[in-house]
């Protein structure tokens, strides 16, 4: 199993917490309905308070449907919230009342807002929340002094809050961005600057593990040396660039073909190339190797035709080793190249 990387791990919390929030908002809303029952009967299902727990059952539902979706379906709860509070904000002013519960979930959409759209939009969506929550109270006042201290610091308190989230946002972000950094420029190094396939060290690496692997699970394991025929005289007629086409295109169409069966290919140096190919014995690497030697002979590569000879190689037991199967694999493909080239052994 492939460990999760940190962006997956974000988009996994973002689901989490979204649903986390939204299941708690409808559990307050049917504990706060049983213990303190509406007296409009079936009517209070239209109050505030409930329209918003349908809106957060349906956020848990359609984040755990389509989880991929997560920011999507945040911002069209963070719409049903925010008309929410705007029909429930002149009914507290009208009673003289503070809305303490909006003002508590307000404070916690917050923090929602800020893990789910990031720094910037999440900004927007908070700043938009509060500006919408200070207009409406405005357009309908007057307030009392005591009510109006009330809706200062619920503000505050939101505003506190989303700064908070913001800076905490915000180092998540930067240190997301620079493990991306840090991991592209691993990745890169890993790689054959020419060929883009793994470098010689990378091979190497992935050899020893896939080796330690096939051990560990008793599985076989099969590799292929192969060679470009005659690349000297590619250079020589044609060019270095010419040849350095040669050796990108060479690796590409390998890659390309072994890929989908969990392959992997390495550049061993020159225009010498290793696929490693895990889970596959010998009958099978032959067969695989067959199907390379015929794609490469078959189909010009960067404009030229040319061949290629192969070796496999396969795994014999725990006293086997890397230096081991390389050379047996090598071994296989200098004797094709003595049997004529452009052959399997």
């Amino acid at each position: 199993m492939k460990t999760p990387t940190l962006p997956q791990l974000l988009q996994r919390n973002r689901v989490l917490v979204v649903c986390s929030a939204s299941l708690a908002y409808v559990l307050y809303a049917v504990l706060t309905g049983l213990v303190d029952p509406p007296r409009e009967g079936w009517v209070a299902l239209l109050l505030p308070k409930y329209i918003a727990g349908v809106v957060a059952l349906l956020t848990a539902a359609a984040t755990l449907l389509r989880p991929a979706r997560v920011g999507a379906v945040y911002a069209v709860t963070s719409v049903g919230y925010l008309l929410v509070a705007v029909l429930e904000i002149p009914r507290a002013v009208a009673w003289g009342d503070m809305p303490f519960h909006l003002t508590l979930w307000l404070t916690m959409n917050v923090l929602v807002s800020y893990l789910v759209f990031g720094t910037r939009l999440g900004t927007a969506v908070n700043l938009g929340s509060v500006l919408t929550m200070i207009v409406s109270v405005l357009m309908n006042g007057p307030l009392e002094a005591s009510n109006m201290a009330d809706w200062v610091t619920a503000i505050i308190v939101l505003g506190g809050t989303g700064l908070i989230a913001f800076n905490v946002m915000a180092f998540i972000e930067q240190n997301l961005s620079a493990h991306q950094q840090t991991s592209q420029r691993l990745q890169a190094a890993r790689k054959d600057a020419l060929t883009e396939v793994l470098g010689r060290s990378a091979t190497e690496e992935e050899l020893e593990r896939s080796i330690e692997q096939a051990l560990k699970n008793r599985a076989p394991l099969s590799i292929i040396v192969t060679d470009i025929d005659h690349f000297k005289r590619v250079n020589d007629v044609h060019g270095h660039g010419t040849g350095d086409d040669v050796l990108r295109s060479f690796g590409k169409r390998l890659r390309r073909s072994v890929s989908t069966s969990g392959g992997q290919v390495g550049r061993w140096g020159g225009e010498e190339f290793l696929v490693i190919l895990p889970g596959m014995a010998r009958p099978d690497a032959v067969v695989v190797a067959e199907r390379l030697r015929a794609e490469v002979a078959d189909e010009p590569i960067a404009g030229l035709n040319v061949t290629a000879s192969f070796g496999v190689g396969s795994l014999r037991g725990a006293e086997d080793n890397a230096e081991d199967l390389f050379a047996r694999a090598d071994s296989a493909m200098y004797n094709a190249k003595r049997s004529g080239r452009n052959l399997v052994r």
